[in-house]
């Protein structure tokens, strides 16, 4: 059965400014880890692991930072003074 009407939820509005900001804090770290002529070596190592471990696993750390900041400056509240929460 198909409902009668869809039920309003308001969506976030986002400037142009936030939109670009967000796009490249969850593009970057991608294009980065995908781009493996940038990370292809064993030097330098940090604790014993070679560049191409740890690279990647800073990848994936600044991915979830930056997939957390767009949450975050996607579906924070404005007050009626215009001031954040």
């Amino acid at each position: 059965m198909i409902p009668a009407s869809l039920p309003n939820t308001p969506r976030p509005t986002l400037s142009w400014t936030k939109r670009v900001i967000c796009t490249i804090l969850v593009i970057t770290p991608v294009v980065l880890a995908l781009s493996v002529p940038l990370y292809q070596r064993t030097e330098p190592t940090l604790g014993g692991l070679p560049f191409f471990y740890w690279f990647q696993m800073t990848m994936a750390v600044a991915a979830a930072c930056g997939c957390g900041a767009t949450y975050f400056i996607a579906f924070r509240k404005e007050t009626e003074t215009g001031d954040t929460q």
